[in-house]
């Protein structure tokens, strides 16, 4: 009997963690794709800023990637704010491959979509 008792705690064991695992990890996950995500926003605002076409280009590529990485898990939380950062980030997504590029609208756009991020950190 002893032995099926150990077994029985082990088993108890594995299901807890697997169940608290399961339950924190869409919160985690968007956090940090937020965070991530501003890191990419502020290499795009620095390539802005100096006028390089290329860098911003290709950080808007690296913007979309990283928003794709978690963008279901806002949307299933907050369609709202979900809405709220496919905005700024089209316009960046655009903005950015056009030569020269118009600094003030991406700006704009850069800060209304760190401002959205801010906000999908705490969901």
């Amino acid at each position: 009997m002893k032995h099926n008792g150990k077994w029985f705690g082990i088993t108890a064991i594995i299901i807890l963690t697997l169940l608290l695992s399961a339950c924190g990890g869409g919160g985690n996950k968007i956090a940090d794709g937020a965070k991530d995500m501003k890191k990419v926003l502020a290499e795009v605002k620095a390539s802005v800023d100096a006028g390089d076409v290329e860098k911003a280009k290709s950080g808007a590529v690296k913007l979309e990637e990283a928003w794709a990485s978690f963008e279901d898990e806002v949307k299933d939380k907050s369609k709202d704010l979900y809405d709220k950062a496919e905005t700024p980030l089209h316009v960046i997504e655009a903005g950015a491959a056009v030569d020269p590029l118009d600094k003030e609208t991406l700006n704009k756009s850069i800060t209304e979509l760190d401002n959205v991020l801010s906000e999908i950190e705490k969901i």
